[in-house]
């Protein structure tokens, strides 16, 4: 769940049209759990850190066209979804590189530092490698409800790419994710992990 004192100030920021603050404030309240999400989805600490790069990119671009009909948190679970599925289409061709702005790069340099060394254990390394089977929004869709507690809605927003919910999306989201669980079950049992 969104921290509500989190969400009320950077509401205040977004309503005053402070962009600049919007964005660090949204990358130190929701980057190093954004970071933790992208490096369980993707292969290896340098897609995570270049998908990193492009949902900050996306973060400082999109701030000025975020329309406030969702929390700050699933805005930024949403522009991640995006980066992962942009680092996806570009597998197998030369990566680039995302040069961020000057003035949020000092920010994400400090989120990727703080938060890579966090996430190593063995117990979720064994996890991680059975969400590593799963496709980046079958990912997404597991880290969003029970990683990170949010609710069928909010999910449903971040999966939505006109960041829209309503109830059919929502009990489409619920269906997959029973079936997500039921093969990671299936799977943990294969492997003798449960």
């Amino acid at each position: 769940m969104a921290d509500d004192a989190a969400e009320a100030a950077l509401r205040r920021l977004w309503q005053a049209g402070a962009r600049h603050d919007v964005v660090t404030q949204v990358m130190r309240a929701y980057g190093p759990e954004v970071l933790g999400y992208l490096l369980g989805a993707l292969r290896g600490e340098g897609e995570a850190a270049d998908a990193f790069s492009q949902f900050t990119l996306n973060l400082w671009q999109a701030s000025e066209s975020f329309r406030g009909d969702s929390s700050f948190r699933t805005w930024a679970y949403a522009l991640a979804r995006h980066a992962v599925g942009r680092i996806v289409r570009e597998r197998g061709r030369r990566r680039r590189h995302v040069a961020l702005p000057s003035e949020i790069e000092g920010i994400a340099a400090r989120v990727r530092t703080e938060t890579q060394e966090h996430l190593r254990t063995e117990a979720k390394d064994r996890l991680a490698r059975l969400r590593e089977e799963l496709d980046p929004d079958d990912q997404l869709i597991l880290t969003l409800r029970v990683d990170r507690g949010f609710a069928w809605p909010d999910v449903a927003k971040v999966m939505a790419d006109d960041g829209a919910a309503d109830e059919r999306k929502v009990a489409t989201l619920r269906k997959r994710f029973e079936r997500i669980k039921d093969r990671l079950r299936r799977r943990a049992k294969e492997l003798g992990l449960g």
